[in-house]
């Protein structure tokens, strides 16, 4: 009989999709297929339905790829979900444990549950050891070691922090607009962009530009209002003195969260669009972090379950593989 083909799981668990990997010893990638996502909080049932088709979805896959004469064994599975912090940890292990076995999967080692700021990290970082400072909806700063979270700053919610995240600059552009038109605050060309928002949005109509933004935010969603940000950032890049400021204050406030964790590290991952994709958020951050002589090398984050992938080579005692070299087989198998 042929011997057993090595290989690892790695699965990304958003709240609106959801990925999952199966890398070989030899470094192929035998299989990368989406599904939709779940919040685990709000719908953990969802969670199990959707992650456990994706899971024997993938299963059915490999066993297409390698036949049925070799069999296959899985060394290692790690699942990044959002929402799956020290709150909510136990739930989600109860959960995975319960899932991966109806699946098909050999696992013949552990099934590891982890968060998705350690995802992100794991998806750029060239080594276990380092700092991830994150931007998209929220915003979280972590300090890693061995691939594993030793330290966090923010990461608390848009009503208590995710100070420089998409979301915070929608709603700090927002405000802007709202004190415009108020008399409380500068005008700014935030203010015509909010007008036209609310309208996409079905909140306009009521005859005052203030109360459309009211209904507004009555209408949508936090998550939902972060679309606003790429106003904030558009108008920043033109000049608007609001807007630049929002940002810059964004930019420090991002800083000032990696400061908390970063204690000397020498890697940084950045992760999430606001810091990922082109814009002033961006360039301030970097700008800031290449500054001082010696400052640490930076790094930007590849798709989540890349670094679901990594984590699971690393938990299988396997070498870790490349992170440029593992997202583009990533990417051709996806193709």
């Amino acid at each position: 009989m042929a011997s057993p083909l090595r290989a690892v799981v790695g699965l990304d668990v958003g709240g609106t999709s959801s990925t999952a990997g199966v890398l070989a010893d030899d470094g192929t990638v035998l299989a990368v297929l989406d599904g939709p996502g779940a919040n685990f909080r709000s719908s953990p049932g969802a969670v199990a339905e959707h992650v456990g088709s994706l899971l024997t979805a993938v299963a059915a896959r490999v066993r297409d790829r390698v036949g049925t004469v070799r069999p296959w064994a899985v060394d290692a599975l790690v699942a990044g979900v959002a929402g799956a912090g020290p709150a909510g940890r136990d739930r989600a292990v109860a959960l995975f444990q319960g899932a991966v076995p109806r699946t098909g999967l050999p696992v013949t080692g552990a099934a590891e549950v982890v968060t998705d700021p350690v995802v992100a990290y794991a998806a750029g970082a060239p080594g276990p050891d380092g700092a991830l400072l994150l931007a998209g909806t929220g915003a979280v700063a972590l300090r890693v070691a061995g691939f594993a979270e030793l330290a966090r700053s923010d990461g608390l919610g848009w009503l208590l922090g995710d100070v420089g995240s998409g979301v915070w600059l929608a709603l700090a552009g927002l405000r802007a607009a709202a004190a415009d038109l108020d008399g409380r605050g500068p005008g700014t060309a935030l203010t015509r962009a909010a007008a036209a928002f609310a309208a996409a949005g079905g909140a306009d109509g009521t005859g005052d530009p203030r109360q459309d933004l009211v209904r507004l935010t009555d209408l949508r969603s936090p998550a939902e209002l972060g679309a606003f940000a790429r106003e904030v950032t558009a108008f920043a890049e033109a000049g608007d003195a609001v807007a630049s400021g929002i940002v810059a204050e964004g930019v420090a406030g991002l800083l000032r969260t990696l400061s908390v964790v970063a204690d000397g590290a020498t890697d940084v991952v950045l992760a999430g669009s606001v810091l990922t994709r082109p814009g002033p958020v961006r360039e301030g951050v970097l700008a800031a972090l290449g500054g001082p002589a010696g400052g640490p090398r930076v790094h930007d984050a590849a798709a989540p379950v890349v670094g679901s992938l990594r984590l699971a080579a690393d938990r299988a005692g396997w070498p870790l593989p490349d992170v440029g070299a593992l997202s583009a087989a990533v990417e051709a198998c996806r193709a």
